[in-house]
């Protein structure tokens, strides 16, 4: 009995030095989660998205890990997931890019400018900091690299740090998850009148051809997807000065890796590099990926999201975080069925890009069968959403404070 609690509270000294609690704990969260995952409440499931819940209410009992492990296996499963959905899209992304780019790219630059007049107005109306209101607006939207970038702005002007910013960053984040995806279905029921089954059916077919297509390779090349990583991470890194603008915007370890691996799909095997893997197995990279990035997401924000609940101005912050998050997806979902009349997939990718929604792809992935057309709009608009995302976090503290 007293191993079973050193393994799962991770006493120092337990079996491998505590490494075989983090694997349970990781393991058990991913498997609950994905068990959940396969229900259906009011014939609605939440998919991938249970893994944060449990990860959430884990930490919640303390049943967590280190806090540095947690940061890197979010980001890497981060990484991960993206990466795979570029190897997926590259090679049809330019000729789909030039036939509906700058569309939909307009349509996420007013869905993102749609959210920062919510947030403002919420700063006006309310007693809220605008510190607090702009962790918010990052929570709501889940744009890590938008907080710390307004962080940093904040601490540059005043040469003070803002607890209240990731505060407010920790409680909307999990609904900004739950609500994206509400308003997906919501969209899907009143706008399209389809339901789940119907589109996974339309959707299966249109895989089922694409693999025919495609090919056998047995054996993916992991040489390029290591490099491509790497590189992708030196890309994000890249700092982008703007004027004006005290810290530089980056694209960060989501949009860097997203690019390259677009790039390598697309142009790798003019270089007579094998940068296809199949189907399955990319599937299976990004399953992964997502998987561990809403398990550290759930035991990151456990912790402190009862009491700040129950305790602190948490449900007044949540209600703000839903109102960021419901209404630029709602009046973006409007837009782009009645104004720009794109389809289903279509529009809930770029509703998951202009949001920097992981989470959201992956569901939106899960219910119509993985179509190329979510992801690919994903992927068009992501790369200038997660710049305006940043900026935009970082005016907030510059215009306000």
């Amino acid at each position: 009995m007293n191993l079973i609690n050193n393994l799962f509270e991770g006493a120092e000294g337990s079996w491998s030095g505590g490494i075989a609690h983090i694997l349970i704990i990781i393991s058990i969260v991913i498997a609950l989660g994905r068990i959940l995952g396969k229900t259906k409440i009011c014939g609605i499931s939440f998919g991938v998205t249970w893994v944060l819940f449990v990860g959430i209410l884990f930490a919640h009992h303390g049943l967590t890990i280190d806090h540095n492990l947690i940061h890197f296996l979010k980001e890497f499963g981060l990484v991960l997931f993206v990466y795979s959905i570029g190897l997926q899209v590259g090679p049809g992304f330019f000729s789909s890019f030039r036939s509906g780019g700058l569309v939909l790219n307009g349509l996420a630059v007013f869905i993102i400018a749609v959210g920062v007049l919510v947030t403002v107005g919420i700063h006006f109306l309310s007693d809220i900091p605008v510190t607090t209101v702009t962790g918010i607006m990052s929570g709501a939207v889940t744009n890590t690299p938008g907080l710390g970038a307004a962080q940093q702005t904040y601490f540059d002007i005043t040469g003070n740090t803002a607890n209240d910013m990731a505060q407010g960053y920790a409680v909307a984040y999990p609904l900004g998850v739950i609500g994206c995806i509400l308003s997906f279905i919501l969209i899907r029921i009143v706008l399209y009148r389809v339901s789940g089954a119907e589109s996974r059916s339309a959707v299966h077919n249109e895989r089922k051809t694409a693999g025919e297509v495609r090919g056998n390779s047995d054996q993916p090349n992991l040489i390029p997807i290591f490099i491509g990583i790497a590189l992708g991470c030196i890309l994000g890194s890249i700092p982008i000065s703007l004027p004006g603008i005290p810290q530089p915007v980056k694209l960060g370890l989501a949009g860097g890796p997203l690019i390259v691996s677009i790039l390598i799909s697309r142009f790798g095997p003019r270089f007579h590099i094998i940068t296809y893997t199949t189907p399955s197995a990319n599937l299976m990279i990004r399953e992964i990926g997502i998987s561990l990035f809403l398990t550290c997401v759930g035991l990151e924000a456990g912790e402190g999201f009862v009491d700040t609940l129950v305790h602190g101005d948490g449900m007044k912050w949540i209600m703000y975080g839903a109102l960021i998050t419901v209404i630029p997806v709602l009046a973006g979902g409007f837009i782009g069925k009645y104004v720009l009349r794109l389809d289903y997939n279509t529009l809930t990718g770029v509703l998951s890009g202009a949001c920097t929604n992981p989470p959201a792809l992956a569901y939106a992935s899960e219910q119509d069968g993985g179509s190329d057309k979510t992801s690919v709009a994903y992927a068009t608009v992501y790369p200038l959403s997660m710049f305006l995302r940043v900026l935009a976090a970082q005016l907030m503290v510059l215009f306000f404070c």
